[in-house]
């Protein structure tokens, strides 16, 4: 009987994304600042590559396509100090259509904008009464700024190992994993972190401030796939819990009266790994 056998800690994207609220971000610099073992599934840096892509060329595209316009509406050829209240207002306009014609739940958007929008207005504060700056040049300048911002996004998980887990098909369309879990995204997330633990059989905490859908679910995620999943602020605290237990693969099998969703997973760990993971008498 083995004890104490944890690999480390599975990150959900959300952990190294932009928060938006300072407590959240906060909860998660601190779980991040402590020396342990953290990993992304390779489902994970998919995630984050095809959002940061797709957000990027959404705010891009209204920078080249749509400013410009909008600006001239305004009656501005060229940008001076003087002109911060009315570039104030067709950003303000443009957000509010982003939002209803390509709406998102996301914050990296948000981020890419604030951080263009924040670069304009310095740029125009620093413009003296008699400097001007043509709207090419404002915008050429806007879209480095946009990319510096991409880059800064992305380099959180460029520092994070990836383990390139790829979930078996008939784990992720697991009934009960999907009654769980609704997002597709999120399943694949889960059900890498499920692998990895049963096929190297030691135990990983899933860490995520998705209350909705996972954090909701923390004990019935447990009971059926034995994952343990945790807030950034309590994963040290299951992470010292969970030494206490036998390996992944061996508390399985001591689970007395497995369920009938139970003996469901149990069996597609069987076949997924070639190896017993429920009791004999439930195993035929």
């Amino acid at each position: 009987m083995v004890f104490g056998q944890v690999a480390g800690f599975f990150l959900d994207s959300c952990i190294l994304l932009p928060q938006s609220l300072n407590a959240t971000q906060d909860a998660c610099n601190d779980f991040l600042n402590n020396d342990k073992h953290c990993f992304i599934s390779q489902s994970v840096q998919d995630e984050v590559s095809e959002l940061s892509k797709e957000c990027y060329d959404t705010v891009c595209t209204t920078i080249r396509h749509y400013l410009k316009p909008a600006l001239a509406l305004k009656g501005i050829t060229e940008i001076t100090n003087k002109n911060g209240i009315i570039v104030a207002t067709v950003f303000s306009e443009q957000k509010k259509r982003l939002k209803k014609e390509v709406p998102i739940k996301s914050n990296v958007r948000g981020e890419l904008v604030g951080a263009i929008e924040n670069y304009i207005a310095h740029k125009i504060h620093q413009l003296k009464d008699t400097e001007t700056l043509s709207i090419n040049d404002f915008l050429a300048s806007a879209l480095t700024e946009l990319e510096n911002a991409r880059y800064t996004i992305e380099k959180p998980f460029k520092s994070v190992k990836v383990k390139h887990v790829i979930p078996d098909e008939t784990l992720t369309s697991l009934p009960s994993l999907n009654s769980l879990i609704k997002n597709d995204k999120d399943v694949r997330h889960i059900a890498s972190a499920i692998m990895y633990q049963f096929q190297i059989n030691q135990w990983v905490i899933f860490v995520t401030n998705d209350g909705q859908d996972i954090l909701s679910n923390n004990k019935d995620i447990w009971e059926l796939f034995a994952l343990q999943c945790s807030s950034p602020v309590w994963a040290l605290d299951y992470h010292r819990e969970i030494t206490k237990q036998q390996t992944p693969v061996e508390y399985y099998r001591n689970i007395a009266i497995p369920s009938e969703d139970q003996k469901k997973f149990g069996a597609v760990m069987e076949k997924i790994l070639g190896i017993p993971i429920l009791r004999k008498p439930f195993n035929c």
